[in-house]
């Protein structure tokens, strides 16, 4: 089984404590291939990216290997040194975010992509993933020439997966949003989006509204997160909700990333998708115990499992 996820990994700074910051390296569509191949250790799972070639680089990856994370597809650039974002956490463990990406390589990962040989390095894959913050930090060109990339790989991999993922201040408002994901909307075969994208994208409240407009811009497969309320699955066949696990939140950084890890290894096994829902919010709610997107693997995978 063959898995790539696209997207941007940085220099995480997570608060430590007296005032003290921790060094990691997370990103959303990373964070995803962490997840997944925790869920999935039979997988090949590599992420699709740019990076540098100096020293914090060269650190980023060793993460990446220690996770069993491949960096086939991880193209080097001469000269460029990855992004960086902190994290402050409220009482309750909700998150905002600071960045410093403006120079980051990985917004050259479609171009690096395309010199290398574009659709056919994807060929053949079992499941190809992308997010929102995957095209945000593209060009407006490199978007539309993403979205035709994707759609070439119909009927050319297994299944391509696709996370809305909204970080406002990446887009100029949500008619751009909008418009830069509704290709990947009607392409991919599963879709995940919280109940906090959904209603910054369509202005929709509730999460039956927010199905509806998401189903109706061509979603064939919805998983809608909805934080401690859970995740409203939907498809052709029935629209289903599943309560969340209890559980103590001290950060909510790798939330939706460790859903979407447990999600896909479930459907790439065979498994319905209210199962694969269930497994989603089971990883979750394990990886919220935890300061900072990627937990140890005894709290999101123990042995038990």
């Amino acid at each position: 089984m063959r898995a790539v996820c696209i997207g941007e990994c940085m220099v995480e700074l997570r608060d430590a404590g007296d005032g003290l910051y921790g060094r990691g390296f997370a990103g959303d569509a990373y964070n995803t291939a962490v997840y997944l191949k925790r869920s999935a250790p039979q997988a090949q799972v590599s992420f699709l990216t740019a990076t540098g070639q100096g020293s914090l680089s060269a650190a980023m990856r060793a993460a990446w290997a220690e996770h069993g994370v491949e960096d086939d597809l991880a193209f080097a650039l001469p000269g460029a040194e990855p992004g960086l974002y902190m994290i402050e956490l409220d009482a309750v463990g909700d998150r905002t975010f600071h960045y410093w990406r403006s120079v980051s390589p990985a917004r050259d990962w479609l171009k690096a992509l395309v010199r290398a040989g574009g659709a056919a390095r994807l060929a053949g894959a079992d499941l190809v993933f992308l997010s929102g913050i995957s095209l945000a930090i593209l060009s407006s060109e490199d978007r539309a020439e993403a979205a035709a990339l994707i759609a070439s790989l119909q009927g050319r991999v297994g299944r391509i997966a696709f996370d809305t993922n909204v970080r406002a201040s990446l887009w100029n408002g949500a008619d751009e949003a909008r418009a830069a994901m509704a290709p990947f909307f009607q392409v991919a075969d599963i879709v995940r989006a919280s109940r906090d994208d959904a209603a910054w994208l369509f202005g929709a409240r509730t999460p039956s509204e927010q199905v509806a407009a998401l189903r109706a811009a061509g979603v064939a497969e919805l998983a809608l997160t909805c934080d401690a309320d859970g995740c409203v699955v939907a498809t052709d066949e029935k629209t289903l909700a599943l309560p969340a696990p209890s559980t103590a939140v001290r950060d909510t950084s790798g939330a939706g990333d460790s859903f979407n890890g447990g999600y896909l290894a479930a459907r790439l096994a065979g498994k319905p998708p209210e199962a694969a829902a269930q497994a989603g919010l089971d990883v979750a709610s394990r990886v919220v115990t935890w300061r900072g997107a990627i937990c140890p693997i005894d709290i999101s995978h123990p042995r038990s499992m």
